[in-house]
């Protein structure tokens, strides 16, 4: 989950900034900015947290796939339990929130240099957004966390379904195999003697 709230932080950091930026550039100087940049910084949590879930997901799957070279793992590939179709259209989704990546983290670059020259000629009212956006940020992070927990439970509990079920396929395609070996090797020694 850390990349979820990494990815959180980022994103709120990087949408706060625009909007802070946005809102230095707007005609009414004397409109509060402040409802725009939390704003921002909400979206951005939001996106961060985001892509940051589907890489956490993504790498645990690689985790899982690479501890999975066992026969009865093998024997599940075999019998087919994911579809080819939905597999190939979750690895997509995650190419693509992984193009994405290196986009954003150059964006959360270009925004921290920005916010670093326009911190400079408005320090206090800075400080005073910082502090509020960080604490909304952690809100934030926290409502987006608990929001996962039920996915996520909800996915473990499908899995162990499938694995069950695997499981059992498997124990019944040894056993046959087992009875069929017995019955061929009872059929060569008749034909022996």
């Amino acid at each position: 989950m850390h990349k979820v709230i990494k990815g959180a932080l980022v994103g709120s950091a990087v949408g706060g900034g625009v909007a802070a930026l946005q809102a230095s550039r707007a005609p009414d100087p004397e409109r509060d900015p402040v409802p725009g940049i939390l704003k921002g910084a909400a979206q951005g949590a939001a996106v961060g947290g985001s892509v940051g879930l589907v890489l956490a997901w993504r790498a645990g799957r690689k985790a899982k796939k690479a501890a999975a070279a066992t026969p009865v793992a093998k024997a599940q590939r075999g019998i087919g339990l994911i579809s080819a179709k939905v597999e190939g259209a979750v690895d997509r989704a995650l190419d693509a929130a992984e193009a994405a990546l290196p986009h954003v983290e150059e964006f959360a670059e270009r925004a921290t240099t920005s916010l670093q020259d326009m911190a400079d000629s408005t320090r206090p009212h800075v400080r005073s957004l910082t502090g509020t956006a960080r604490e909304k940020a952690f809100d934030l992070t926290g409502v987006a966390i608990d929001s996962a927990r039920p996915h996520a439970y909800a996915a473990r509990q499908r899995a162990e379904q499938l694995a069950d079920i695997a499981r059992e396929r498997t124990t019944e395609a040894a056993e046959a195999a087992q009875k069929r070996a017995g019955e061929l090797s009872d059929e060569v020694r008749a034909r022996v003697a």
